[in-house]
């Protein structure tokens, strides 16, 4: 009698990488000059203390790749690169974006006004229903603080965004920002994918029942 070969670890490795969904994701940071962005940035992509960054269209970005058992991203996260002190952050920088972070720094209360101009350039350039956005505090513990947590938060709130504090010497905090943000639009995606998916789905059989019926009884327009 004939007996199946049982699957080796190796070949159900390969099966989950064949059926595993792999993303690419456009972020950008946003926000007043000097509030700890590109810092933000690069300590998420482990790219302190080095040089090596990559350029799209003159536009600076840096590279990191999220995983899990179900999916993998290919996130690239786009750096203002010192535009914003000239108000020079162009719609093609905002184009394709599925993810935002708002930054601003709780010892400027500048940066946190401005928040709102940052937010009405996000609307302007993107579809905003397509993007997800978060609101970032950046605490510095040596400095004297002007923004509150409860006033940043009630804030956000009336923008209806997330909010979260992050210290730039704290990795924990660094990375639960960006990851938290690459789910929700991972989640996104996959859930606009899979009712597209039933919405085909339901017109392939409903194309099926009108064909059947036709070949039964005839077109109604003959």
């Amino acid at each position: 009698m004939y007996t199946a070969k049982p699957t080796s670890i190796n070949n159900k490795d390969k099966i989950l990488r064949r059926n595993k969904k792999d993303m690419h994701l456009k972020f950008i940071v946003i926000g007043d000059s000097k509030v700890g962005k590109t810092t933000l940035v690069e300590k998420y992509c482990g790219y302190e203390g080095n040089s090596t960054k990559n350029k799209c269209n003159n536009q600076l970005y840096y590279q990191h790749v999220v995983s899990t058992p179900n999916w993998s991203c290919n996130l690239k996260i786009f750096d203002t690169a010192g535009q914003e002190r000239y108000r020079s952050v162009t719609s093609s920088y905002y184009r394709g974006a599925q993810g935002c972070l708002v930054v601003f720094d709780t010892s400027e209360e500048t940066s946190f006004v401005n928040i709102e101009h940052w937010y009405d350039d996000l609307k302007n350039y993107t579809d905003s229903d397509s993007v997800s956005v978060v609101l970032v505090g950046i605490t510095r513990p040596a400095r004297e603080r002007y923004v509150s947590t409860e006033r940043a938060q009630s804030f956000s709130e009336h923008l209806n965004l997330p909010y979260f504090e992050v210290n730039l010497e704290n990795q924990t905090e660094i990375s639960d920002v960006f990851d938290n943000l690459v789910k929700t639009v991972v989640q996104k995606l996959l859930s606009r994918e899979t009712s597209v998916s039933a919405s085909t789905l339901s017109t392939t059989q409903l194309s099926k029942v009108v064909l059947k019926a036709e070949s039964k009884f005839g077109c109604s327009c003959c």
